[in-house]
């Protein structure tokens, strides 16, 4: 993959306002139709409120599944303004009735929700499938092909890590279940609309572009074209994969 993609994620990601609040009359998310049955979220692409305590954004995350849905045809839903309560947190959202209603109406049949974390948890990716809860069906060809890109490990052994290793992955980390605890987009679709689902947490190595030109990047910094690549890649071929099922 050639650095093209980098430049159209930065394109992808200016249209997304973090903090600014949706104009009147319309809503803090936007819909991006599809022409197969699977829709990617990006709920915490922006600024949102938990707990009454402002939550930053999940930088790229907007502009990831907007390319995805260029790439791949799937449907897409993201915030794209600050959002007033937490879209993926909340029990009821406007988010997750917009949702609601685009798997109703488009016949979605998988769902998968995008989130960024830090790099504090020494991983590149958390895949959270509420213990095998969300996609029992599908969850052993997920592994299968996320397996081909990212190595498995586990939350104990990546506390030993001594520093990121952005191509290992970790299965139902504790932090990041998919939704055993809260009511997530990942609960949600799977329990109350019968839509299997996947949680995806990407560190931020592995999502966010830097800022600047290309030939002007800092060396290191916090986002790596070969790990964002083979982010893309991997979100590509998870489609790919699950299309195969359907």
């Amino acid at each position: 993959m050639g650095i093209s993609f980098l430049h159209r994620l930065q394109e992808l990601e200016t249209a997304v306002s973090y903090t600014a609040l949706a104009p009147d009359g319309e809503p803090s998310f936007t819909y991006q139709p599809g022409e197969v049955p699977i829709l990617i979220s990006a709920p915490h692409a922006t600024v949102h409120l938990r707990r009454q305590r402002l939550k930053g954004e999940e930088e790229f995350t907007g502009a990831l599944v907007q390319f995805l849905a260029e790439k791949t045809g799937v449907h897409a839903l993201y915030s794209h303004y600050r959002s007033l309560g937490d879209p993926n947190w909340d029990r009821q959202s406007p988010y997750k009735q917009r949702l609601q209603e685009i798997v109703q109406s488009k016949d979605i049949r998988f769902v998968l929700d995008l989130h960024g974390m830090s790099n504090k948890y020494k991983i590149g990716l958390a895949l959270g499938t509420m213990n095998g809860r969300s996609c029992p069906n599908q969850e052993s060809l997920i592994m299968q092909t996320v397996e081909k890109q990212f190595r498995p490990t586990s939350q104990m052994a990546a506390k030993k890590f001594s520093e990121l290793r952005w191509d290992h992955f970790v299965l139902n980390h504790p932090r990041f279940t998919g939704g055993l605890a809260n009511y997530t987009i990942t609960r949600f679709a799977s329990q109350q609309l019968d839509v299997p689902a996947l949680q995806i947490e990407l560190c931020a190595t592995a999502r966010v572009v830097e800022r600047r030109p290309l030939d002007k990047w800092p060396k290191p910094f916090r986002g790596q074209p070969e790990a964002i690549a083979q982010t893309v890649n991997l979100l590509q071929a998870l489609v790919n994969t699950l299309l195969g099922t359907m």
